[in-house]
């Protein structure tokens, strides 16, 4: 689903819950609430699942259900940055799916070290610096292997091309293997609030990044991993530490206990 199709799915589920008393107007759209019930009432799996899809991120990341939509919105109404990927998504032959929610997770967490494997065209990236952007604080220090044959960058682009020259303040980017160079920016990290996997997704990779990381993340801290039903490692990783093997869709998202300290 693209975003504006989402926003619109949004206003209708959101419509639903939260209709003025007695007005029969939508408290976020200013569209009638009988409208809005006929649009999710039409394709009523279709406007659960999303509804259910924001509430499990919530849940997940421990962000109040408004503040979810509160910044799902705003990512929705930020015309320059909206129209910024407009002008060149076209061009990127790959994408993270969930880029909206990852959004909506650095706004509510409000993390000061996220750390990412896999960065492409640079779309988790871009979504990751706008919200650190707008929280104001925040570097992301990105790791993926330089252009190389077999590729899907688009021709004659670099990693990260997607960012604009603005939101690149708060970017540490590293071209490399993250087998190699994952190790090396851990230990030059006091803590990690936030990981994100999206890089080699084979099972040894994703395991081994996941045990690299939790030692060094902030009790309390977030993993996200994109592509968590490839295979197993997100569920063996998740169970030899008892944590939350948690999903929305394909994306998993589990929390470190507070009561685990950083090495």
């Amino acid at each position: 689903m693209n975003s504006q199709a989402d926003a619109g799915w949004a206003d209708a589920v959101d419509s639903m819950l939260h209709a003025q008393r007695g007005k029969g107007t939508a408290l976020i759209t200013g569209r009638t609430f009988a409208g809005d019930v006929s649009r999710a009432f039409a394709n009523p799996p279709r406007a659960w699942n999303y509804l259910r899809r924001w509430l499990l991120l919530a849940r997940y990341a421990e962000v109040p259900y408004a503040s979810v939509k509160q910044y799902r919105r705003e990512l929705m109404e930020d015309r320059e940055f909206q129209r910024h990927l407009e002008r060149n998504l076209g061009d990127a032959h790959s994408g993270f799916s969930r880029a909206a929610e990852l959004y909506v997770i650095v706004r509510g967490v409000k993390p000061e070290v996220v750390v990412e494997t896999g960065v492409a065209s640079g779309v988790s990236s871009i979504h990751v610096l706008r919200a650190l952007a707008a929280n104001g604080k925040g570097t992301l220090h990105s790791i993926d292997l330089p252009r190389a044959a077999g590729t899907r960058l688009p021709e004659g682009r670099s990693p990260g091309w997607l960012v604009p020259e603005p939101l690149r303040k708060r970017w540490r980017l590293s071209l490399g293997d993250s087998r190699t160079f994952l190790p090396g920016l851990l230990a030059t990290l006091d803590r990690v609030d936030l990981f994100f996997h999206d890089g080699d997704h084979s099972y040894q990779n994703m395991y081994s990044e996941f045990e690299q990381i939790l030692p060094r993340l902030t009790p309390g801290g977030l993993i996200v991993c994109d592509d968590s039903t490839l295979h197993a490692a997100w569920d063996d990783f998740c169970a030899k530490h008892h944590l939350r093997a948690n999903r929305i869709v394909h994306m998993g998202m589990t929390r470190k206990p507070v009561n685990q300290r950083t090495l």
